[in-house]
């Protein structure tokens, strides 16, 4: 079943986030564009029609086109870089909901206007679905399902209500949207309708509450249940599949996929699972583990599986054998598969870097920044520019610093002739800001128009012997350029013989070499020979002529994209020339890779003696990048498949300096350079104090050496640290009693060693209390005890007295703890000269089984005094206040 332009699906899991700030404001140059004035309008009609696609650093969307693999327009939303949206978009609507703030908005694609909004909870847990007129807001965290107006959001009918927790929500190239039930263990097909939303089909698929993930294919829906371990296929004929499957670890699935094959990417260890109905394969792939290993797709026999990590789409046929790997900067972020038509477009979100891969699996770069488009950047004023941008080659763009407007005049225009023909050819016109869009050539009563990358025509059925003029006019999308006249050129029968035998062989110095046989000239003088270049998309440019049989393209003259050239060979007599070669071989030039990018080197934080390097991956100039050499200090190091290492053996502090460059069958890129040193050892100093009744705190400045470090609270007695945790400038101590001092220093440690601080002395915050015993001398037990006051005890049981205190001495308290149980009141107490009556020697206090540890003589290490008898200060008589427990 064919995908249709109108439902652009995404394949990735979450939806492609990028960064909106609403309400969106466009200018009118982008809405001209939009309408089909701009450069690429013509070809945006049919099924492969353009994508827009995010690049988060620079805050702004690009609409690459799927025939031409060009970014046609691009455009920066103010302000929004780094905010998260997932968009939905078809031939005439944008629908977009902001991650962080839970704003569902709509965009008119015809106008950009902005139609239309809605608010949905922020975060993760609602997305939104479109489809032609078919519009949805899905909230899967409450298994509610919305149908809205595509354009004002307002709701249509009433939702519809599901168990709570939805999975999938993508719609069907026939427009129904499907959702995966997992409580109730089925899938459920829904139709938008004038009058809201129906559900029209709903199937069980495994037992309820079991973890599915649903994905709609080209015909019909797939169904991974990992909890089960098995895919169920469902076909629009209605024809049920289910196949058991091995899952070895974490899994990424599509929500939508264009084939009829569903893919399962494993991400460690990095898997790929196929089933077509009850036909399953597992093969391995040679990514990494990664989290951004993304969802595989099938797309015309082949599985594409992103990997962000790598910045690779791994490419594989459907028996699982590895057949390319295309290359894309990822920047460190992922890269997000989307399909329209008969086109996979592959978006690296992080960078400026897209590729769209055609039905046949050619892949295209599509640089997402591109200054030579509507929303472009204006070149710096001063920029130099030669005015001989080529549009569609080499990457130059011609702007030539001035505002953008036509194209100026070819230059170069001239003939060769044969019997009844003439050749025309010329050198491309700057396109003056603006990508070229056609040449218009007139003569002999004519007109023709060919692409931008044509810049050599063959004019026949002519008259030989009559002189003939031609007139060539560049275009672009702000309209005609100048006109640029031929010479007078008058077609012969006097031609020599076609050169035969031309062959091509593309250098490691990136030149491109072509050699062939000598023309018969057939009674004519050989004067020379003419060399063509003929790119796999038809493309043909003059690139020089010679004088003997070999030509030498010169480097960088061709491109180093992996593009496929053939050559062609005019033999030329005079002004009258043969008619061309049968193409040679084709050849992609190619030169050493450039040097890489973001080289990074930097303490290795973790090991003594080691730096950590990084860097980009390079352009590679037509070649796979085979390796890299890291040289640092008197140290070299090969690195293949990754872009960083670890490089050890240096000494403690030592500066190193490291070049890294990058090695393919051309051989070693110029160098990128940089310095790094290794860790040395750490310092550390206490700089302030301060404490609680239970806890002390140390502030302190450091050092980490540049490793790892972490810090010690030590208490000088001890045997072990109190605390260990990463330093940070401040350390607070366990629970400690109060009034109590201790000595105290910090050590800090990394890879290399240990460093202490001096001691210091810290007191946790006095507790005080006072002792309170009434104890009148008309009892006898007071007349005879009362001199010597409350006992003080080294243990709670009220045995090994340690001394006495009084009523109004105050004492520091530690803490408390329990033992023998005191009752501060007599029931019967003996007077002097005899009776008894009730006596309560303090007055409020309960009985209790409290003892308090008081700071009481330098002697004994341990002192208690019944809690009867002691008040702590700012507590209640029954309350022992902040004090811990002993």
């Amino acid at each position: 079943m064919t995908t249709l332009n109108s439902d652009a699906r995404r394949l990735n899991v979450k939806g492609l986030l990028i960064a909106v700030g609403l309400p969106v404001v466009l200018v009118g140059a982008l809405v001209a564009t939009l309408l089909g004035t701009g450069a690429f309008s013509r070809e945006n009609q049919g099924e492969d029609a353009s994508l827009w696609l995010w690049t988060t650093p620079a805050g702004e969307i690009a609409r690459v086109n799927g025939l031409t693999a060009a970014t046609d327009a691009r455009f920066e939303i103010e302000d929004a870089a780094g905010n998260a949206v997932q968009i939905e978009q078809t031939d005439t609507h944008l629908m977009l909901r902001n991650i962080a703030t839970g704003q569902v908005s709509a965009i008119d694609l015809a106008t950009l206007a902005l139609t239309g909004s809605a608010e949905t909870v922020p975060g993760e847990g609602v997305r939104v679905a479109l489809h032609d007129d078919g519009a949805f807001i899905v909230d899967q965290t409450q298994g509610l399902i919305s149908q809205v107006d595509p354009t004002t959001l307002e709701p249509v009918g009433t939702t519809l209500a599901f168990p709570a927790g939805l999975t999938g929500g993508a719609f069907d190239s026939g427009g129904k949207l499907w959702v995966g039930v997992p409580r109730e263990g089925t899938i459920v097909q829904i139709e938008p309708r004038d009058t809201g939303a129906e559900t029209i089909a709903t199937k069980a698929i495994a037992e309820p509450r079991q973890d599915l993930a649903l994905t709609v294919l080209g015909d019909g829906v797939a169904v991974l249940n990992s909890t089960a371990q098995k895919m169920t296929t469902l076909r629009t004929d209605g024809s049920m599949h289910e196949t058991d499957i091995e899952l070895l670890g974490p899994t990424a699935t599509a929500d939508t996929s264009p084939g009829t094959i569903a893919a399962v990417t494993v991400t460690d260890p990095p898997s790929v699972i196929t089933v077509n109905d009850d036909e399953s394969r597992r093969f391995d792939i040679a990514a990494g583990p990664s989290q951004l290993l993304g969802a595989s797709v099938e797309f015309h026999q082949r599985v594409y599986v992103p990997d962000g990590a790598a910045g690779i789409v791994w490419v594989h046929d459907l028996d699982g054998k590895e057949i390319d790997q295309i290359e894309i900067d990822s920047g460190g972020g992922p890269i997000e598969l989307y399909h329209t038509g008969e086109t996979l477009f592959a978006n690296a979100v992080n960078t400026n870097s897209a590729v769209v891969v055609s039905s046949d699996g050619n892949a295209r770069l599509a640089e997402k920044d591109r200054d030579d488009i509507l929303g472009g950047n204006a070149p710096p004023e001063d920029e130099d520019d030669d005015d001989s941008g080529d549009e569609g080659e080499d990457g130059d763009d011609g702007r030539g610093g001035q505002e953008e407007g036509p194209p100026g005049a070819v230059t170069n225009l001239a003939g060769t002739v044969g019997d009844g023909l003439i050749n025309l050819s010329w050198d491309a016109a700057p396109n003056n800001g603006s990508a070229l869009t056609k040449y218009v050539i007139e003569g002999a009563g004519e007109r023709w128009e060919i692409a931008p990358g044509q810049r050599v025509l063959e004019i026949d059925g002519l008259e030989n012997g009559q002189a003939y003029t031609f007139t060539v006019t560049a275009h672009n999308a702000h309209g005609a350029g100048d006109t640029a006249t031929s010479p007078s050129i008058t077609p012969s029968a006097e031609v020599p013989g076609t050169p035969e035998g031309v062959e091509a062989v593309a250098n490691p110095d990136g030149t491109v070499s072509v050699t062939w046989d000598e023309a018969d000239g057939q009674g004519n003088d050989i004067t020379g020979y003419q060399v063509e270049a003929v790119t796999g998309e038809g493309e043909r440019r003059v690139v020089g002529q010679a004088d003997g049989t070999t030509f030498t393209v010169a480097e960088d003259v061709l491109s180093y994209n992996n593009v496929q050239y053939a050559f062609s060979v005019t033999a030329l007599a005079g002004s009258s020339a043969s008619a061309p070669s049968e193409l040679s071989n084709s050849v992609a030039p190619f030169k050493a890779p450039e040097a890489p990018t973001d080289l990074l080197a930097q303490t290795n934080p973790n090991s003594a003696g080691t730096i950590d390097v990084t860097w980009s991956q390079p352009v590679n100039n037509g070649r796979t990048i085979e390796k890299y050499i890291v040289r640092a200090g008197d140290k070299t190091e090969e690195v293949s498949g990754r872009t960083d290492v670890s490089v050890d053996g240096f000494a403690d502090g030592a500066t190193v300096t490291v070049s890294v460059t990058a090695v393919n069958e051309a051989g070693e890129s110029e160098l990128a350079t940089t310095t790094s040193n290794t860790m040395v050892a750490p310092q550390i100093q206490i700089i302030d104090t301060s404490s609680t009744t239970s806890r002390m705190t140390i502030e302190f400045t450091f050092d980490d050496g540049g490793g790892n470090a972490t810090c010690e609270l030590w208490r000088w007695e001890k045997t072990s640290p109190e605390r260990t945790e990463p330093c940070d400038g401040s350390i607070e101590s366990v629970q400690h009693y109060a009034s109590t001092e201790h000595t105290l220093q910090l050590k800090i440690t990394n890879p290399v060693g240990t460093a202490e601080s001096e001691t210091v002395a810290v007191r946790t915050k006095d507790i005080s209390g006072s002792v309170y015993w009434e104890c009148p001398n008309d009892l006898l037990y007071c007349a005879e005890n009362n001199q010597n006051g409350i006992g003080v005890h080294d243990n709670t049981q009220q045995t090994g007295l340690v001394g006495y205190t009084d009523t109004g001495n105050t004492h520091t308290a530690k803490c408390w703890t329990t033992g023998k149980e005191i009752t501060p009141r007599g029931d019967s107490e003996q007077l002097v000269g005899g009776g008894t009556r009730a006596h309560d020697y303090h007055p409020g206090k309960n009985a209790t089984d409290i003892w308090i540890r008081i700071n009481y003589s330098s002697s004994s290490s341990t002192s208690y005094i019944p809690f009867a008898w002691f008040n702590i200060d700012g507590a209640g008589k029954n309350s022992t206040g902040d004090l811990l427990r002993c």
